[in-house]
């Protein structure tokens, strides 16, 4: 099993390993690691969890108009996260969301809030301001770590320049960024006479060569990390083709053996056996998961012994979770429910399916999942009586017992009414 407890370190960097846990993280995810996730991967095998990233502006911004409000009032900003008719929401809010009601103290022990940017002086105060909210928040109990992410492939991040566009346009100023909160940290440490403070990391992505990777991962680990996380594409392929293992050993070889600096390796690990292998393959100090928990949370606990792992029953547990603890809005929950069903509702390994004819009920229910108008936790379970019922006798039994009443009333239209009873209630 892959445990810190049968793992031995050398001696030379064993120290490092007294606080950074080997095991299966969480990646960060936008909309999907929130703290319902969390809570959920945590009981399903993973023993570090990120927050879904934070851009520094909004944290910034979210940071600024708390310092404005009376205590009294800070207990309830930002509980009500506005969307519009495109289903988009007020990023400062949501940020503000995240960082005051999405966590717990259960929660902060082994949370890593993520954080994006390209200067340091933003990230500086971007890091300082999230400390004092944490601070304020949760019995004053400050998340385990903080990462920059060094490593975002997509749109947002090329327009804005950050992620690995930061680190191809100015590596230089991606270690200037590291060393910035490394003293943002220490600072606000001292200043506030904290004794455990929380642990920097960055998440990056292959270079041009394993060398250069090496050589980048050494500035920043002499700018201030604790640990470093590689995603073993590189930028251009995003998240398709296999990771590169052969190339993770060498950096794991160089970097964790040769300078002390803990090495997670990430990219398509889709089961706890998969983690397993890419552990003893590259000797890495952790494995990191993204897709593979929202496809399915239940393949990475060690046993999954009476557990039923069909779409409905992993939806169901989700649903259990965000229950409990309410993300910002419905859109996370949508797209908890698009990774689950994906392969259920639009399958690549049927040669008969054909993606928009409406006539397949499949296409019919996918298309219906992200209408805005099912957006509370009753609408989603009406959701899943219907998948059941659309599907056949056969996934009956694979409904929880707490549903079964739902499956011989629901249709289509008395879900989008449900909705606007609950609204109006």
């Amino acid at each position: 099993p892959i445990s810190h407890h049968n793992r031995t370190p050398p001696t030379t960097y064993q120290h490092y390993y007294m606080h950074i846990p080997t095991g299966i993280y969480l990646s960060p995810m936008v909309r999907g690691s929130e703290l319902a996730m969390r809570m959920l991967a945590r009981k399903h095998g993973a023993i570090l969890c990120y927050s879904p990233m934070l851009r520094d502006r909004d944290v910034i911004a979210a940071h600024q108009h708390w310092k404005t409000l009376s205590t009294e009032d800070r207990l309830d900003i930002w509980k009500d996260v506005k969307i519009d008719g495109a289903g988009r929401t007020n990023s400062m809010n949501e940020t503000g969301y995240l960082m005051l009601h999405d966590t717990c103290r259960d929660d902060t022990c082994n949370l890593v809030v993520q954080l994006s940017g390209s200067t340091p002086n933003n990230l500086h105060n971007a890091t300082t301001a999230l400390l004092e909210m944490f601070t304020n928040n949760n019995d004053g109990t400050l998340p385990v770590g903080i990462d920059l992410n060094l490593g975002c492939p997509q749109k947002c991040a090329e327009d804005e320049g950050f992620g690995a566009f930061l680190v191809e346009r100015n590596a230089e100023g991606a270690v200037e960024c590291i060393a910035s909160m490394r003293l943002a940290i220490v600072e606000f440490c001292q200043k506030n006479l904290i004794s455990s403070k929380p642990m920097l990391s960055a998440k990056i992505r292959l270079l041009d060569s394993v060398e250069d990777t090496i050589a980048f991962a050494r500035k920043l680990r002499n700018a201030g990390i604790d640990y470093i996380a590689i995603h073993c594409r590189n930028r251009v392929a995003k998240h398709d083709g296999a990771a590169d293992w052969e190339a993770g050993a060498k950096l794991v070889s160089s970097l964790s053996v040769g300078d002390a600096l803990p090495v997670i390796v990430n990219g398509g690990i889709s089961c706890y056996t998969d983690a397993e292998f890419v552990t003893k393959q590259t000797n890495c100090h952790g494995v990191m998961v993204a897709t593979g928990y929202l496809q399915n949370h239940r393949n990475y606990a060690i046993t999954t012994e009476g557990e039923c792992n069909s779409a409905v029953n992993v939806a169901s547990e989700y649903l259990d979770y965000a229950e409990r603890y309410p993300p910002p809005s419905y859109l996370y929950i949508q797209k908890h429910f698009r990774w689950i069903f994906r392969s259920v509702l639009q399958p690549t390994d049927d040669s008969r399916f054909v993606p928009n004819d409406y006539s397949d009920w499949r296409v019919k229910l996918w298309s219906f999942l992200v209408r805005p108008y099912i957006r509370t936790i009753h609408q989603f379970r009406l959701f899943l009586a219907l998948y059941v019922k659309l599907k056949g006798e056969d996934t009956i039994r694979q409904l929880p017992p707490s549903l079964l009443h739902l499956v011989e009333d629901v249709t289509f239209g008395s879900v989008k009414k449900a909705g606007r009873k609950r609204l109006r209630a």
